[in-house]
């Protein structure tokens, strides 16, 4: 039979073990918010379309426990693959280029995702007008207004873009922690 010390030593292991169980949910609070950075055109080198779009993502991340946990990077699904620039990621980094959390407050995260559309013979005829602008302006770069883009592309946004996915991978010096999150263009 069983003593009552012995009881009280498997009823401590056991609460010990629980407590070590504990989730690993919500360690971090993620969210992605509107990007005040503008839409990116590139034109190829030959001058003979626009290569790439960059549209920028911005998300808030906070963490709320004591751990000491950073951003390392990311991975980004392409719902379209044909418009993958064959990175899988989205360059993100914040203004002061410390990617370690704080739990005190909020921290930005502002990146691109890159598309390359030379191919895509439909987006090229929707971003004519930008084409014929960066000839006529002898420019390879233009920028373009996120709610410009947003008001005036919903077509090539809903068609190619959405449902691309993101995950944002921290890492706590112990264990990773992965965020996936579905990429919102609105």
């Amino acid at each position: 039979m069983i003593d009552k010390n012995m009881m009280r030593i498997i009823l401590i292991l056991a609460i010990c073990g629980f407590v070590g169980c504990a989730s690993n949910r919500n360690v971090l609070l993620v969210k992605q918010i509107e990007s005040t950075n503008p839409v990116v055109l590139r034109m190829k080198k030959d001058k003979s379309s626009i290569f790439s779009l960059s549209y920028p993502l911005s998300f808030k991340v906070k963490k709320n426990d004591d751990r000491d946990i950073y951003y390392a990077e990311n991975s980004y699904l392409f719902h379209n693959e044909g418009l993958s620039s064959g990175t899988a990621g989205c360059y993100l980094m914040t203004d002061d280029e410390d990617n370690s959390l704080t739990s005190s407050y909020y921290k930005v995260f502002n990146g691109y995702t890159l598309y390359i559309i030379d191919k895509n013979d439909t987006i090229k005829e929707w971003m004519s007008a930008y084409y014929k602008k960066m000839m006529d302006e002898h420019k390879d770069t233009i920028h373009v207004p996120l709610k410009e883009f947003n008001s005036n592309f919903g077509y090539i946004i809903d068609n190619f873009f959405e449902g691309d996915s993101i995950y944002l991978h921290f890492h706590d010096h112990k264990r990773w922690h992965d965020i996936p999150l579905r990429v919102s263009f609105n």
